[in-house]
């Protein structure tokens, strides 16, 4: 049996910890986090954008989740 990954941890916007794993916006192409058990529980950019980011008006930005399940 594998050991216990050793992940960066947020909170949710209910107060509880998760593991949470890098992905890329679709959209845009910034980074965002996910978290590991939970694909739809995002932490995304906001304010912050990548050199490479392609829509500066994308939802990850405009509209970002924190710790919240999309929809």
């Amino acid at each position: 049996m594998p050991g216990p990954l050793n992940l960066p941890e947020r909170k949710d916007a209910d107060g509880e910890w998760h593991q949470v794993v890098r992905d890329v916006c679709y959209w845009c192409g910034c980074h965002y986090l996910h978290a590991e058990d939970d694909c739809d529980l995002v932490w995304e950019p906001g304010k912050e954008h990548e050199k490479s980011c392609s829509d500066d008006e994308c939802e990850c930005h405009t509209a970002p989740l924190v710790g919240q399940h999309r929809e």
